[in-house]
């Protein structure tokens, strides 16, 4: 396990998690854990696959499975007011087809936090898994991280609805800076010098969006927030604080992607990179190590 004030953020980023998904199994591969681990949407889920030290559960999930009809479509919309079909994704996939280790996961000693977006208020809330049985964590607090506004209908948690965690802070670094985390290993879905544009809600977003006014607001200026979040990583990596892990190849596949081949190609290169990085990535490691113990 690493070192105490060391944390582990991954990004969501919808399809794009395959590539998180690659960073991870070759963390896995080097049996390296962190105490703690945060994350948003398809980060959320690589993470607690990590957690739950299931190395080929990734790949199967944001890969291998993404060809069954049931995965996604637009034809889920209509029935269900989901892109992505919920049910398969969080109780068929784990429960059926691709099991989750729920003993493992609920055993960790790891604090896992997973952010969500407050309906009423607009702002991230940050559920932590001993909090709550492991089964409804996977099926609900996973789910809700995942359910993005216009295309997936919130989800009902102790009484309030949620969103997709990353329209409120799409990477939160803060968070785990904030309970103690000194130092931190950041997994971005995005080629370094992207920077997000505004969005444009049309007349049907805000009509279904129409239930919850401060979601519409988040949704205007996400984008300010993500780049300033961007702009504060690459200080944070500068002075030594943060190990960043993005796409170095430029990235082709987009949050909805369908395509295997892309998927998998994204995998790999999250894999292959994340292996050609490591020396440099145990270096930082020792160094925090060191820095660590004059404290």
């Amino acid at each position: 396990m690493i070192d105490k004030n060391v944390g582990l953020v991954l990004e969501g980023g919808g399809m794009r998690g395959a590539y998180t998904s690659g960073v991870l199994d070759t963390l896995m591969d080097e049996k390296i854990k962190f105490p703690y681990v945060i994350g948003v949407s398809a980060g959320a889920n690589n993470g607690a696959n990590f957690v739950a030290e299931q190395r080929e559960r990734n790949k199967k999930v944001f890969v291998d499975h993404v060809g069954d009809k049931e995965y996604s479509g637009f034809r889920h919309f209509i029935r269900e007011k989901s892109y992505f079909n919920m049910e398969f994704l969080f109780e068929k996939l784990p429960d059926e087809l691709v099991p989750f280790d729920y003993e493992t996961f609920s055993k960790s000693p790891v604090v896992f936090k997973v952010c969500v977006t407050d309906c009423e208020t607009g702002k991230p809330v940050y559920l932590c898994k001993s909090e709550y049985e492991c089964k409804f964590f996977e099926q609900k607090i996973l789910r809700a991280s995942s359910s993005l506004p216009i295309i997936s209908t919130p989800v009902e948690i102790d009484g309030k609805k949620y969103f997709d965690g990353g329209i409120s802070d799409s990477i939160p670094i803060q968070k785990s800076i904030d309970d103690g985390n000194q130092y931190n290993v950041i997994v971005l879905t995005r080629n370094k010098g992207y920077r997000k544009e505004p969005a444009r809600i049309g007349r049907l977003g805000r009509k279904l969006l129409s239930k919850y006014p401060r979601i519409i607001e988040i949704l205007k200026t996400r984008y300010k927030r993500y780049n300033t979040c961007l702009d504060k990583i690459d200080k944070l990596e500068k002075e030594g604080k943060v190990f960043v892990f993005r796409p170095i190849k430029k990235i082709e596949v987009d949050r909805l992607e369908k395509d295997i081949k892309k998927l998998n190609n994204l995998y790999q290169q999250g894999y292959s990179e994340a292996r050609e990085q490591m020396n440099d990535f145990k270096k930082w490691l020792n160094n925090v190590e060191k820095m660590a113990e004059q404290y």
